[in-house]
């Protein structure tokens, strides 16, 4: 279960907010293997009462179909999963040390005055593969998150706004 904030409190501590993207990454596995079976007419809609002691075989039934014909969610390489997890628990018990930044120069008390940015003048980034993005997110979850995350930042003509912070405002 994810941890929640406690009344009046803005953000988790880290220790919570590790847990909770720990769990949420776990989690979003549960719910893949979800909404596959909702992918199934029969399955994807509040079923009558009278259905009840069938709906046990008929979910029992899809799952064997899927299991056997569908791409699998996991990698495949039981090796490459368990590095992953234990990189996962491992990440989750780390110190922020950018938070310990933010808090020991006073960046979170600052506001920050946001500018438009255009190519033109935008800052080089480097250049990362899709294993160096991986490595960086810890698995798939974000990674099958950025289209519905590009869509919705996209304007009307398909482009980015990019803004830039580059003074602090005390």
């Amino acid at each position: 279960m994810p941890a929640f904030n406690k009344k009046g409190e803005s953000q988790l501590p880290v220790g919570d907010s590790n847990v909770t993207r720990l769990v949420t990454k776990i989690r979003w596995v549960v719910e893949s293997v979800n909404g596959r079976i909702k992918s199934w007419k029969y399955l994807d809609r509040v079923l009558p009462n009278s259905q009840i002691p069938f709906v046990s075989d008929y979910v029992n039934i899809a799952c064997a179909i899927m299991n056997k014909y569908w791409q699998e969610l996991n990698t495949g390489d039981s090796e490459q999963d368990e590095q992953l997890a234990s990189k996962m628990l491992y990440l989750s018990k780390q110190k922020n040390l950018l938070h310990e930044k933010i808090i020991e120069e006073g960046l979170d008390k600052r506001s920050c005055k946001w500018q438009k940015i255009d190519a033109s003048s935008a800052p080089t980034f480097p250049r990362l593969s899709e294993e160096d993005i991986r490595n960086i997110t810890v698995g798939v979850y974000q990674l099958k998150l950025a289209p519905s995350y590009t869509r919705e930042h996209l304007d009307d003509d398909g482009n980015y706004e990019v803004f830039t912070c580059e003074s602090f405002v005390c």
